[in-house]
């Protein structure tokens, strides 16, 4: 059984949730009396140690897959959150779309202000305890802000707890500014906190997580040598490291690993992720795989030797397109042929439970492998791994990305890319550029470390937002997406006693991205409705 953090116990816990569909998502006035409530430190812990709920959980981080070119979400599915993934995905979302709000969250944000207003009214608390949780809850006052900044752009930069409803209507801020406020926040928080925990304080934010969050920040924003340099910072600090298995990092042996970062814990006595239903192979435990991985995922994946794409390869085979291949496909994605983590294989194309097209199959051929919790496979609903929100490959991916866009290529580029690749048991950056006749200039390994980044963080709901920072929408989510091809025949599926190893490559919808609207997501009618000093975007007015 995974050892249960304290502080994650204290917020399952919790008195102080609060729900409300006000503008900025107020708590009621009369939910605590500050008289009584701040009375001790145990009472401090306990507010602050609430913040670690407010981190995104794989059931619902996992649905930005669908809103990108790595996944395909049902539309008649689970929860608004994937089917607005579908909608979101082939741009046909507008303002009154259901649960765009969800990531419009000032309830967190008052949660977070109340207790930097009241934490010093706390008799006899520990300083140093204190300047550790008021700098966790400026770590995740960063990262709302900067999640509601990097979708909405201009939002209110609320710095206050208001009083009353009517002093809470406040018009947006510029996006510059409320990211300029989530980089000091960093600042600020990075010095008190320590660079790692043991014990039952594990989990929560250390002083890598500060650096690791700004370096995404800065990246996102286009500070290519501040990000470079903070990301280094998480590197020379020497306590983080690539966690020797690649499959068994997403499974319950990498929780708390050398690569953890930031976190969302799981438990299964406690808060279990859906991951096994939402993209649960149907014939394993029952699950209804909401969300399916796209050829154009599967198909970007190398050959083993380096050969990009992996149809180059003198040993690629038409009927088993899925052997030789970089071994993180393996480790991410079912395909037709691969062994399920009941020892059973996966045969979209006959098997009754998971045929494509049928109750709760795959829509594409494809299911994610890589977060499917593979314990006690009975169950549908009960993952009990962690969702990785920040790990260490990421930073490695920030610092090459980083400084590649700030210097052009260097050794140390190259060797941090081939930190990763050699995990992942693939060739190096020199010898696969050189496989494939590259050149090494700035453009060539900008290519190369977006496209090792998909594949690195591939099933992770980081790719929906590299698209909207990179502005390729227009190229990757405009026109049509399909099944896999299977039309030439495959030597894995068995083809005797009326079974078939074929399957056409079939058109599953058409997708809009069409114009830089969608670089933006309106604000929620229902919000915008309700904050008379709230303008829409122009791109959706």
């Amino acid at each position: 059984m995974k050892r249960l953090p304290i502080f994650f116990i204290l917020c399952a816990c919790s008195i102080l949730t609060a729900c409300s569909k006000n503008f900025l998502d107020r708590a009621p006035l009369d939910q605590y009396s500050d008289a009584t409530y701040w009375t001790t430190e145990s009472d401090a812990v306990k507010f602050a140690s609430r913040i670690y709920e407010f981190l995104p959980s794989a059931d619902f981080f996992v649905c930005y897959e669908g809103m990108s070119d790595n996944a395909f979400s049902k539309t008649a599915s689970w929860g608004n959150t994937l089917r607005n993934a579908q909608l979101i995905g082939n741009s046909t979302f507008v303002a009154t779309t259901d649960n765009l709000g969800d990531e419009w969250q000032y309830g967190q944000v008052r949660h977070c202000l109340e207790f930097l207003d009241h934490v010093d009214k706390v008799p006899d608390m520990n300083e140093g305890l204190k300047k550790r949780l008021k700098a966790e809850v400026k770590v995740m006052l960063a990262y709302r802000y900067f999640i509601m900044a990097t979708l909405f752009r201009d939002v209110p930069l609320v710095m206050k707890v208001f009083a009353t409803p009517a002093a809470s209507d406040v018009p947006q801020d510029k996006k510059a500014v409320v990211i300029s406020q989530v980089i000091k926040w960093l600042d600020e928080a990075a010095p008190d906190l320590p660079p790692s925990y043991t014990g039952d304080d594990k989990g929560r934010f250390t002083q890598g997580a500060a650096w690791g969050l700004k370096a995404r920040v800065l990246l996102y924003t286009g500070d290519y040598a501040g990000a470079a340099a903070e990301a280094k910072k998480v590197i020379d600090s020497k306590v983080y490291s690539l966690y020797a298995n690649y499959y068994n990092l997403f499974q319950q042996e990498g929780d708390y690993s050398s690569e953890s970062i930031i976190s969302y814990i799981h438990v299964k006595e406690l808060r279990a992720n859906g991951l096994r239903d939402i993209t649960g192979v149907n014939s394993v435990s029952g699950g209804t795989l909401y969300l399916n991985p796209l050829p154009s995922l599967v198909d970007d994946y190398e050959s083993a030797s380096g050969y990009y794409p992996y149809t180059k390869d003198p040993a690629y085979d038409v009927h088993a397109p899925w052997k030789n291949r970089d071994p993180r496909l393996n480790a991410t994605i079912y395909y037709p042929g691969s062994m399920l983590a009941n020892d059973k294989m996966y045969d979209p194309i006959n098997s009754t439970l998971d045929k494509i097209g049928g109750d709760k199959a795959t829509y594409t051929g494809y299911a994610f492998k890589k977060m499917f919790d593979k314990t006690e496979l009975e169950a549908r609903d009960n993952g009990g791994n962690d969702w990785k929100i920040l790990r260490y490959a990421e930073v490695l991916l920030t610092y090459a990305e980083a400084a590649n866009e700030a210097t052009g290529p260097s050794a140390e580029i190259t060797n941090t890319l081939n930190e990763i690749r050699t995990r992942a048991g693939m060739p190096g950056v020199e010898a696969t550029f050189a496989l494939n006749g590259w050149s090494m200039n700035k453009e060539t390994l900008r290519t190369f470390i977006r496209h090792e980044r998909r594949i690195e963080l591939a099933g992770e709901g980081h790719r929906y937002f590299d698209i909207l920072r990179w502005r390729i929408g227009q190229q990757v989510l405009n026109g049509p997406i399909y099944t896999m091809d299977a039309s030439a025949g495959l030597t894995d599926i068995p083809a005797t006693g009326g079974k078939t190893n074929k399957y056409p490559k079939t058109k599953l919808e058409d997708r809009h991205f069409s114009t830089d609207k969608f670089y933006v997501w309106p604000i929620p009618q229902g919000i915008l409705d309700q904050g008379r000093k709230l303008v829409q975007q122009p791109e959706w007015k």
